[in-house]
């Protein structure tokens, strides 16, 4: 069994009735709810809340999603984001090994890792091996913690005052390190080519030349190659920064892709459990530009999550440089009740990551003089998918992207309930080459959220983020342009509204603002992610993450 199928099949052990829908095999369906259900979901609209005309419900609860342009690219449902594919509490595992400091680092390092060595041979329940419990006090880490294994959870005994610390020390590192040593992903089987001549973001049925070599429940592997032709539609082939071109995406390009499962064949059409998060258009990307083929994972790991601690770092510029937390090669994940202090590098998610739930990350930083030029960090920097970053925060930080996506990242991503102040460069900000779908959902910060061209920064950045939707937040300013072909949204938010990226430069031809609807006022439903999740799962799927 491959590792996609074999989580799926977990997913469905640990949800029960509920499990398969929650790694998005088939999603429930209003008429099998009952009243109470209904109107527990239609309730996350709010009685008075003024309503999107991008996002609808009838009486049902049913959500519907009016197409933006002629192809039929509308919002999408980004509700499988999150451990489990969305809707599943995080496991309370059980405490297996304690550890205690000693006040010696490299004593600290390998006590650590000896017990998370030793809980990794115990059998799995549910994919749960146990807890490494930590005990209070601070231990000195002069190198990451690595949890590799599948089940393993690191626990502290709290994130405040009389609980767990680990203290970096030694050369600059990361704290944690959470996920497989080498994952891969091997095609398996034939590529058949999509022969739609125009698939819409937020779509999920596909056509192929060929359909006899799937099945429902096959883990696939759906890829869009870039063509000059469209490099040229979106304006990316004259990127120039002193005086010397850049280059934003290479024709023939192949590294935007989505992992879906396959849930019906009908003929030689295909339905996918979750949507894609990106158009194609054959007029632009040539035949041939898509296929979808099977593929075989190997080296990854899963069921892994670190959580109730403290980190401590030094300040940005004091000579050393530490990072929090670097996940990869990894699925259905956690990392939940941490505060770091003082780190140049936040949580960074590679990626070969998908699953996964950051909730109750809180950043924060001493002030310093360090200003806004020059290259800056990242508080949360997100390449993979399916990853939800909840109630968390980045405060003080001077020269960091509060969160950022990476290049050709596709959705759903989701940045839920996130607070961001610092004092001059602080944004919500995708970074570079056009990364698709992401959610920024209920999020106050100082700063910009900006989805757009970045142009010449960097090195072509260029467009950073397309099918991007921006609901019910708040920013100082609310940069979102509409790409060639496609569009960003703002809904229910507020800020000053602009179609340029703050400092961009080189940006060869002047954006369009993207399309905004209700400024500065409040629609229902409060949060998309949690009404999308009630109406795929359950109101009982709201509750397990917290709300």
């Amino acid at each position: 069994m491959n590792h996609a199928v074999k989580w799926l099949a977990l997913a469905a052990a640990m949800l029960g009735s509920q499990g398969a829908n929650a790694a998005g095999l088939a999603p429930i369906l209003h008429k099998s709810w009952n009243r109470a259900d209904v109107n527990a979901c239609q309730a996350l609209w709010g009685s008075g809340s003024a309503r999107s005309q991008w996002v609808k419900s009838d009486a049902q609860g049913q959500l519907s999603y009016p197409a933006v342009t002629p192809g039929g690219d509308h919002i999408m449902d980004f509700s499988s984001a999150g451990y489990l594919g969305g809707g599943a509490a995080l496991p309370n595992a059980p405490v297996k090994a304690t550890v205690k400091p000693s006040g010696n680092t490299a004593s600290d390092l390998a006590n650590i890792q000896a017990a998370i060595a030793k809980v990794a041979k115990l059998p799995a329940v549910n994919g749960v091996r146990g807890a490494v419990l930590l005990a209070p006090g601070t231990f000195l880490l002069n190198a990451p913690i690595v949890l590799a294994s599948d089940g393993v959870v690191l626990r502290g005994s709290g994130s405040g005052s009389g609980g767990t610390v680990l203290k970096a020390a030694g050369d600059g590192h990361f704290m944690l390190s959470l996920g497989g040593a080498n994952g891969s992903l091997t095609p398996s089987g034939a590529a058949a080519a999509i022969t739609d001549s125009y698939l819409p973001s937020g779509g999920q049925v596909l056509h192929v030349s060929d359909a006899s070599g799937f099945q429902p429940g096959d883990a696939v592997m759906v890829r869009r190659r870039a063509s000059a032709e469209w490099i040229h539609f979106m304006n990316m082939d004259t990127l120039v920064r002193d005086g010397k071109p850049q280059t934003w995406i290479n024709a023939g390009n192949n590294n935007e892709y989505w992992l879906r499962t396959v849930t019906a064949v009908d003929g030689k059409q295909l339905t996918l459990d979750i949507p894609l998060s990106d158009s194609f258009d054959s007029g632009y990307l040539g035949p041939n530009a898509g296929s979808v083929q099977k593929y075989q994972a190997s080296g990854f790991a899963g069921q892994i999550g670190v959580e109730h601690l403290a980190l401590e770092g030094l300040p940005r510029g004091s000579g050393t440089d530490y990072g929090v937390a670097n996940l990869d090669n990894l699925s259905d994940g956690w990392i939940n009740d941490i505060q770091a202090h003082n780190f140049t590098s936040g949580v960074v998610v590679g990626k070969l990551a998908r699953r996964l739930t950051l909730e109750a990350v809180a950043l924060s930083h001493d002030h310093n003089n360090v200003g806004c030029q020059g290259a800056k960090e990242f508080e949360f920097s997100i390449a993979g998918s399916q990853v939800l970053v909840d109630r968390s925060s980045s405060n003080g930080s001077k020269q960091a992207f509060y969160y950022a996506t990476q290049a050709q990242n596709t959705g759903p991503n989701v940045l839920l309930n996130f607070s961001g102040h610092a004092e001059a460069c602080g944004n919500i900000e995708p970074h570079q080459r056009w990364s698709t779908g992401l959610l920024v959902d209920q999020a106050n910060i100082s700063g910009a959220i900006a989805l757009g061209n970045r142009g010449a920064d960097g090195s072509g950045h260029g467009w950073s983020m397309g099918w991007g939707v921006v609901w019910n937040s708040k920013a100082d300013q609310l940069a979102i342009a509409a790409p060639p072909g496609g569009t960003n949204w703002a809904i229910g938010s507020s800020g000053q509204l602009t179609p340029n990226v703050p400092d961009a430069q080189g940006v060869p031809v002047a954006p369009k603002l993207g399309t905004v609807d209700s400024a500065g006022v409040h629609v229902g439903p409060q949060s998309l992610y949690l009404a999308q999740l009630c109406q795929r799962l359950g109101p009982q799927a709201v509750k397990n993450i917290g709300y």
